[in-house]
C-alpha cells in the first residue's frame, strides 16, 4: 500500500528552500509513495509546482482553518518554520505523524508552542551539521538526522551558452547567484572586492537575483564608478549562466548549507565561498573549493586572483567539485528520506 505524504511549504517566494522542496518531491516519487504539496494559493511555489506537474493544494490565511486537508494523509513533511504549526494541529487532532526539515541556522523561538511543535515531530532533519548542533541545543532530547540538500541537475542550452560566451568574450567571468540581501548573502563584500580588482579590466562580476538591497548596490556601483559589475536580475535560464562562469563566489554571512554551490559544481565551475554555517560540509577544508573569511575583501580578492592566475588550479577545483556533487544526488538524498518516512509511521 502506497504511503500518502503531504509536503507543506507556506513560503511566499521561490528561493533555495522552495526549490529543494520540489526536488525532494520529485526524487521521492520513485518510491512507493503518493505525494501532494500544500502551499500558499497563487504563490510562486504553487506556480512552479504546476509547471513541474507536481500535485498541489493552494491554501489561504488563516492556514489553520485548512487543517482538514491533512486528515487523509499518512505522514506530513514540514519544509519551513511557519508550516510546523499546521502539522502540529493535524497531529493533535488526527494523530498524524510529521517530520521537519530545518534549513536555517537560527535557533527556533523559545515559546512553549514552538517547543511543543518541534518536540512532537517524529524526526528533526537538519541540512548541515551546523544546523544539527543548533537544534540539539534547542531540544537536547530528540531524534535527529542530518540530510543535506539535493544537488539539482540544471541543464544549460548550448546555443544560448555560446551566445553568452561570445557576448563576454575575453572576460574572466565571476558569478554570484542569490537574493540581493546583504545582511545574509554579504554581496557588499563582492562589490568591495570588485573595487580592489578594478584595474584588471578583463575580470567582471555578474550578479543574478533580486532583493531588498538592489537599489543600494546599484547606487554603490554608480557612486564608486565601477564598470566591472553587472546586475542581471532574475533569470529562469540560470543554468546557461552557470555554464558561462569561470568562477562562482558565495561569501554569505550565514548559510544553512549553500545549495547554489552544488548547482555550480554541476557545471564544473570552481567555487570560492565563506567559511560559515554549513558551507564547510560541502567544501571540506579547501578540498572542493576555496574557503574565505566573509569579513575580508582582501582575502576574497586574493582567492579570486589565485584562480585567475592559475588555470591548473581552476581545473583541479572544477573536477573536484563535479565529483563531489555525487554525494548530494537526488537518489542518495531521497533514499535517506524514504527510510525516515518508513520509521515515522512504524
Amino acid at each position: 500500500m502506497s504511503l500518502n505524504i503531504a509536503h507543506i511549504n507556506l513560503a511566499k517566494g521561490l528561493r533555495g528552500g522552495e526549490n529543494q522542496t520540489l526536488a525532494i518531491i520529485n526524487g521521492v516519487s520513485v518510491f512507493d509513495v503518493r505525494q501532494v504539496l500544500i502551499c500558499r494559493k497563487n504563490s510562486l511555489l504553487e506556480k512552479q509546482a504546476q509547471k513541474l506537474n507536481i500535485p498541489s493544494i493552494g491554501i489561504r490565511k488563516p492556514f489553520l482553518i485548512n487543517v482538514l486537508t491533512l486528515e487523509s494523509f499518512d505522514l506530513i513533511h514540514v519544509h519551513e518554520g511557519r508550516s510546523i504549526y499546521f502539522a502540529l494541529a493535524a497531529n493533535l487532532l488526527f494523530k498524524k505523524p510529521y517530520l521537519v526539515t530545518r534549513r536555517i541556522l537560527n535557533k527556533p523561538h523559545e515559546k512553549w508552542l514552538t517547543k511543543l511543535a518541534y518536540r512532537r515531530a517524529s524526526f528533526i532533519v537538519s541540512i548541515s551539521h551546523k544546523i544539527d548542533d543548533v537544534m540539539r541545543e534547542f531540544l537536547p532530547q530528540h531524534t535527529y538526522k542530518v540530510i543535506p540538500d539535493i544537488a539539482r541537475v540544471l541543464i544549460s542550452n548550448p546555443n544560448e551558452v555560446n551566445k553568452l560566451k561570445n557576448q563576454f568574450s575575453g572576460k574572466f567571468v565571476i558569478g554570484h547567484v542569490g537574493a540581493l540581501d546583504n545582511a545574509v548573502k554579504n554581496q557588499l563584500l563582492i562589490l568591495n572586492t570588485a573595487n580592489l580588482l578594478r584595474d584588471h579590466e578583463d575580470i567582471i562580476f555578474l550578479f543574478f537575483g533580486i532583493g531588498k538591497d538592489e537599489s543600494f548596490f546599484k547606487q554603490f556601483v554608480s557612486d564608486s564608478n565601477l564598470t566591472n559589475i553587472f546586475f542581471e536580475g532574475f533569470k529562469e535560464n540560470i543554468a546557461d549562466y552557470y555554464d558561462l562562469f569561470d568562477v562562482f563566489i558565495y561569501p554569505s554571512k550565514e548559510e544553512g548549507l549553500g545549495s547554489a554551490i552544488l548547482e555550480a559544481f554541476n557545471f564544473k565551475c570552481p567555487v570560492i565561498a565563506a567559511n560559515v554555517g554549513g558551507i564547510p560540509d560541502i567544501l571540506g577544508d579547501d578540498t572542493y573549493g576555496l574557503l574565505i573569511n566573509p569579513n575580508s575583501e582582501y582575502e576574497l580578492a586574493e582567492a579570486v586572483m589565485k584562480l585567475y592566475e592559475d588555470k591548473s588550479l581552476r581545473e583541479h577545483y572544477a573536477h573536484a567539485g563535479f565529483e563531489r556533487r555525487a554525494d548530494f544526488s537526488a537518489a542518495e538524498i531521497c533514499a535517506k528520506y524514504d527510510n525516515i518516512y518508513k520509521l515515522c509511521i512504524k
